[in-house]
């Protein structure tokens, strides 16, 4: 059995760009640790930005050296440690093609959810909810070709769908039946739910509150406003 490597996740307090990952390796098993960018780097992020590559988080270290950045990048990675990278390079792509689907509803998602409150969420919410039913059903499409599995190519799990997962959930935080007119995406998101290590994880994660007022993440029973500074 080839030994896993040493795997730490460097992020801030935010449902966002690390979710996916740590979906995958709860579900694989694999062992890692999640590091705020403030205790990683030791010093607040602003001081941090400009030694780290890019300037962007979430950052992935392999073996305490290998220093991996862009979501993507981290998420395909990840992928090849938990099993959930087809071995077929065509299949690999229709997988990445849905992956790459779900990355586009980051910025119109994430930050309404994870970070924007009062006049300005209520406006970013509203585009939103005006956009997604279409882009909804193109993903709707995608799960209703599949007759084998509840996911987006068959009855095992691929990177993609705990991207889709992610952004799937987020979206429900904005409105709870949004899902609702496709009985496939639902499918889809009971399966993912009932996968190994994947609904203890959801279960056990820093609970996001306030989403639309003044959004915070529980954690060890302290609700902490979301976003890159340390403390509450």
């Amino acid at each position: 059995m080839t030994k896993l490597p040493k795997v730490q996740l460097i992020y801030f307090k935010l449902r966002a760009l690390a979710e996916a990952p740590q979906m995958m390796m709860h579900y694989a098993n694999v062992p890692y640790t999640y590091e705020m960018a403030w205790d990683f780097y030791g010093k607040p992020w602003p001081e941090a930005k400009p030694e780290v590559a890019f300037g962007q988080l979430p950052v992935l270290v392999v073996d305490g050296h290998t220093h991996i950045w862009q979501s993507g990048a981290i998420t395909r990675y990840v992928a090849t440690l938990t099993g959930t990278m087809p071995n077929d390079p065509l299949l690999a792509a229709q997988v990445d093609s849905v992956f790459d689907s779900t990355q586009e509803l980051f910025p119109p998602l994430n930050p309404t959810v994870n970070v924007t409150a009062g006049d300005v969420h209520e406006q970013r919410k509203q585009t939103f909810l005006d956009s997604f039913p279409a882009t909804l059903k193109n993903f709707a499409r995608q799960l209703e070709r599949t007759e084998d599995g509840p996911f987006f190519f068959g009855a095992k799990p691929y990177y993609c769908d705990f991207s889709a997962y992610h952004h799937f959930s987020l979206a429900q935080m904005l409105k709870a039946d949004i899902l609702d007119p496709h009985a496939s995406v639902l499918n889809f998101m009971a399966a993912v739910e009932s996968l190994p290590g994947v609904s203890e994880y959801l279960a056990s994660r820093p609970e996001l509150i306030d989403v639309g007022t003044g959004p915070k993440l529980v954690i060890n029973g302290v609700a902490e406003p979301t976003g890159i500074k340390a403390g509450s």
